[in-house]
C-alpha cells in the first residue's frame, strides 16, 4: 500500500473556500480512498506565500522534504500546483530532489502524475503559469498599495502594538500595546535595544507579522523605536506622510529616544575605532544553549559578554559578565599550565597506540568526510539553520583534525612545549589583538556560564598537553572558586 501525504498551504489573502485548508484536506481524503492508500501525515503552512522562492519561512515545507529524502512516504499530494510553489526554479528544483529518490508526485486540481515523461513536459508548463500569476498578482498588490498609500492608509502588516479598527484604520492593541510603550520608555532611559528586548520578552510579549509571533531580538526593538509610524505617519517612496491613524507614542518620547540611540552609537562608535579586535573575540560560547557570547562595549568603554541566545528571547539564562573577568581566569589557567618531563615518552605512547588502530582511524576519518558532507547538503536544502550548521561543522571538524593532527617529530613537539610554558608572560604584557592570536593559538572554543569559565577545547594538535596537564594538575585547578 502507497504512504500518501499531504502538503497543503494557504495564505492569509486566500481563506476562502477551495482555497482553504479544509478544502485541501478534504479532496486529499477521497483521493487517498479512491487510490486505496495509506494516508501517512498532513504537512500545513497556513498564512505563508509561496511567491518567495526562499523556503525558510515555511516549516512545514522544509519538514516534508526531509522526510521525502528520509524514505518516509511514497506519494506527495497537493490539492493544486501552486500550493507546492509559485516559482518556476523552486518547483523545478523541489521536484528534482523527489524524483531521485523515487517519491511520486500528484497534484489533484491539474489531476496528472508528473513522473511520467509527459507529465514532466506539463510541470514544467504548469510551473511557469504559476510563476506568471505570482508575478502578475504582485504587480496589482502593488497598484492596490499605491491607492491605499493615497489614502492615508498603511500597507502590510500592522506594526506591533497595534491592530485593525472596524473601520480598517490601526488602533491600540489591547494586549500589546502596554508592551510598545513599556518599549519606549525604557529606551528613553537609555536601556539599549538588547535590553529593551530581553525585558519585552521576560513580560511575555512577542512579535507579529507575517512570520508569527516570536521573541524579541535587538534589530526588532531597534525596528520599532525607529518606526514612525507610531507619530501617525506613513513610509511613502523614502519619505513619510501624514496618516489618517493618530499617533501611537507622544511626539516628545518619541524624539528623546531617538537621541539616546543616536548618542550610544556615537558612543560605540568612538570606542570601537580604539579596539575593533578583543581577547576573547570569536571564541567565546554558551554553556547553556550552545549560542554565541558577543561582546558590547559599555559607555564607559568596559567590554561586556553577553549570550546571543539570551538577547533574541531563546530561552537562555546565561548573564554573562565582564570581559576582564574571563580574561584574569584565562591567565590563571595558563600560569597553572603544568607539562609533566617526560611528556615526550608519553605522547609517542599515544601515538604507538594511535598507529595500531591505523584502520579503525582510516574508518573514522572517511565516516566524519561523509558527515561533513552530509551537513553541507542538510544546510544547502535548508533542512537546517545556520546556527545548527556551524554548531555541527566546527564539532566534526575539530574531531577530523585531532585525527589527522599528531605530529611525533621530536623537535616540533619540543616547541609547542616551550610556547606553552611560556605562554603566560607574553599573555600578561600583550594588547588586545595580540591576546586574540594567542588565544586563537591555543584554543577552538572558551564555555562560559554566568561570570565562570567552564572549560576550554583546546587546538587539536595541543590537545595531548592539554589532556596531560589536566590529569597532573587537576585539584589545583578545582581549587579555585574563579578558576576553569
Amino acid at each position: 500500500m502507497e504512504r500518501a501525504v499531504l502538503y497543503a498551504r494557504v495564505s492569509s489573502e486566500e481563506q476562502v473556500e477551495g482555497y482553504s485548508i479544509d478544502a485541501q484536506r478534504r479532496a486529499f481524503q477521497q483521493l487517498c480512498e479512491s487510490k486505496g492508500w495509506k494516508v501517512q501525515q498532513e504537512y500545513i503552512d497556513e498564512g505563508k506565500s509561496a511567491h518567495n522562492d526562499n523556503i525558510d519561512n515555511r516549516t512545514a515545507f522544509q519538514a516534508i522534504i526531509s522526510d521525502a529524502l528520509a524514505g518516509k512516504f511514497d506519494v506527495l499530494v497537493v490539492h493544486k500546483l501552486d500550493r507546492f510553489s509559485r516559482n518556476l526554479r523552486t518547483t523545478l528544483e523541489y521536484f528534482d530532489k523527489l524524483l531521485k529518490v523515487g517519491v511520486s508526485f500528484v497534484s489533484i486540481n491539474e489531476q496528472m502524475d508528473f513522473t511520467t515523461p509527459s507529465g514532466k513536459v506539463h510541470l514544467a508548463l504548469l510551473g511557469a503559469f504559476a510563476q506568471y500569476y505570482s508575478d502578475n498578482l504582485s504587480q496589482e498588490t502593488k497598484k492596490g498599495w499605491a491607492e491605499r498609500r493615497a489614502q492615508g492608509l498603511y500597507c502590510g502588516s500592522l506594526p506591533f502594538g497595534t491592530i485593525k479598527g472596524e473601520d480598517g484604520i490601526p488602533i491600540p492593541d489591547p494586549d500589546a500595546y502596554p508592551g510598545l510603550v513599556k518599549a519606549f520608555q525604557l529606551a528613553a532611559q537609555d536601556k539599549t535595544d538588547r535590553e529593551v528586548a530581553i525585558e519585552l520578552n521576560s513580560l511575555g510579549y512577542r512579535t507579529n507579522g507575517t512570520q508569527g509571533r516570536k521573541p524579541f531580538s535587538a534589530g526588532t526593538v531597534g525596528g520599532i523605536l525607529k518606526n514612525r509610524f507610531y507619530l501617525g505617519e506613513i513610509p511613502d517612496n523614502g519619505d513619510w506622510i501624514k496618516a489618517k491613524h493618530e499617533p501611537f507614542i507622544e511626539t516628545e518620547l518619541f524624539n528623546t529616544v531617538q537621541t539616546a540611540r543616536e548618542n550610544r552609537i556615537k558612543i560605540r562608535n568612538t570606542i570601537n575605532t580604539k579596539a575593533r579586535t578583543y581577547s576573547l573575540s570569536t571564541l567565546m560560547w554558551c554553556h547553556r544553549c550552545n549560542c554565541k557570547m558577543r561582546i558590547q562595549m559599555s559607555p564607559r568603554g568596559r567590554a561586556r559578554i553577553y549570550c546571543s541566545g539570551r538577547a533574541e528571547g531563546l530561552g537562555c539564562n546565561n548573564r554573562g559578565t565582564f570581559l576582564d573577568t574571563y580574561e584574569a581566569q584565562i591567565e590563571w589557567y595558563l600560569d597553572h599550565f603544568i607539562i609533566p618531563e617526560e611528556y615526550q615518552d608519553k605522547m609517542l605512547e599515544i601515538h604507538r597506540r594511535q598507529e595500531s588502530t591505523s584502520e579503525d582511524i582510516k574508518k573514522q576519518r572517511e565516516a566524519l568526510h561523509n558527515a561533513l558532507r552530509r551537513l553541507k547538503d542538510q544546510y544547502k536544502w535548508g533542512h537546517i539553520s545556520k546556527r545548527e550548521y556551524f554548531a555541527d561543522y566546527q564539532t566534526t571538524q575539530y574531531e577530523l583534525e585531532k585525527i589527522t593532527s599528531y605530529n611525533d617529530d621530536h623537535e616540533t613537539i619540543e616547541r609547542l612545549a616551550n610556547f606553552l610554558n611560556n605562554i603566560v608572560d607574553a599573555w600578561r604584557v600583550a594588547t588586545q589583538e595580540q591576546r586574540n592570536k594567542m588565544a586563537r593559538s591555543l584554543f577552538d572554543r572558551i564555555v562560559i556560564e554566568d561570570n565562570r569559565v567552564v572549560f576550554v577545547k583546546p587546538k587539536p594538535e595541543l590537545e595531548q598537553f592539554f589532556r596531560m596537564n589536566f590529569e597532573c594538575h587537576t585539584s589545583d585547578i578545582a581549587g579555585d572558586p574563579e578558576g576553569i
